[in-house]
């Protein structure tokens, strides 16, 4: 019998408030759905809503590095039907991957790792919320323990929008400010096979920062922040830029192609992120509309609310009242706060 999904969602936002990093988000979400869907490792990979771009990962046993860069391969590339935008565009959250005959197959490569990584079974999840995707659940199962059935996928389904709103109120509950004291932009360069050229010092200390709760052994995954991005500028038509929430500020992941055709080598730049890209997340993350918005880049200026109601010719009243609507889907208390923590 499966547990009220109100009283699901309300457990998990309550947890996800109080996690302090994204290590401690992965591990609330997997001990809640323990009693539901047991499993015997997880992977949770977190997206930019507006450009789709991974934000973030965490993680416990099964896969590595190998497999977070497979995923992000595949789901930029488009060669895998199981990834984070084919369930949501086919409106399946969840789909069991494995050998057992009633899981999915997948790819001889895939089946292969799992072999050599020891898992039998895995179960994906989309986290999705009307229609906007959050982020990807992978549940994990060893070689010799019950594969994941249908019927936990149906559960997990049901639940993804309960996980998704978890991460959203834990994103948002770090205010969306840049990185305080940041070091200067950083620079990674890769060539066309994928291997590092170049990176400059900055750009050591800003890789440190991309993946701070990662085990030692795992430190492939930052270089996976920056092969993934460097795979999206070398597609037409996709944004390579992530969003990334670190510990003491957010952090933006940029990357372009060195030369024309988009194949060769990429340049990757790590900063600080500031009010401009940060301000469409707000839209999403705590439905600041277009207005609201025109009203924060304006007080960003240091424009008065006078000046404010004139240049975006509105009257006072509606001026203060965007104000504190903002205030309220925000949490801050001022103009100042709302100011401060934009400004770099």
């Amino acid at each position: 019998m499966i547990p009220d999904a109100k009283l699901i969602s309300h457990i998990l936002l309550s947890a996800a408030a109080e996690a302090s990093t994204i290590s401690e988000l992965g591990k609330v979400i997997s001990e809640n759905l323990a009693p539901l869907i047991s499993h015997d490792g997880f992977m949770l990979r977190g997206v930019d809503p507006i450009t789709g771009a991974a934000c973030f990962l965490t993680k416990e046993h099964g896969y590595g590095a190998s497999f977070y860069r497979a995923l992000e391969t595949a789901e930029v590339l488009g060669h895998d039907q199981h990834t984070l935008t084919n369930l949501v565009s086919k409106e399946r959250l969840a789909t069991v991957l494995g050998s057992d005959p009633h899981a999915r197959r997948h790819s001889l490569q895939h089946l292969e790792m799992m072999n050599a990584t020891g898992v039998g079974s895995e179960l994906r999840v989309a986290l999705c919320i009307k229609g906007t995707p959050w982020g990807l659940l992978v549940l994990l199962r060893g070689r010799g323990s019950r594969s994941f059935s249908p019927a936990d996928a149906c559960t997990a389904g049901r639940l993804s929008p309960s996980i998704a709103a978890a991460l959203k109120r834990y994103l948002a509950g770090r205010f969306l400010r840049p990185v305080r004291s940041a070091p200067p932009p950083g620079v990674v360069v890769i060539d066309g096979n994928d291997k590092i050229m170049a990176v400059t010092q900055t750009g050591h200390d800003w890789m440190r920062k991309l993946v701070p709760d990662i085990e030692a052994e795992d430190k492939g995954e930052t270089f996976a922040h920056i092969w993934n991005i460097a795979i999206t500028a070398r597609q037409p038509g996709r944004q390579p830029l992530s969003r990334i929430p670190g510990p003491d500020g957010w952090i933006v992941l940029q990357a372009q192609p060195l030369d024309a055709s988009g194949s060769g080598g990429v340049a990757v730049t790590i900063q600080s992120a500031s009010s401009d890209v940060l301000l469409p997340a707000a839209a999403v993350l705590y439905g600041i509309t277009s207005r609201e918005q025109a009203v924060i880049r304006s007080a960003l200026t240091g424009l008065a609310v006078k000046q404010i109601a004139r240049s975006l010719d509105l009257s006072l009243h509606t001026v203060n009242d965007h104000f504190k609507a903002i205030y309220r889907k925000t949490g801050v208390n001022s103009r100042e706060e709302l100011v401060a923590s934009l400004s770099q």
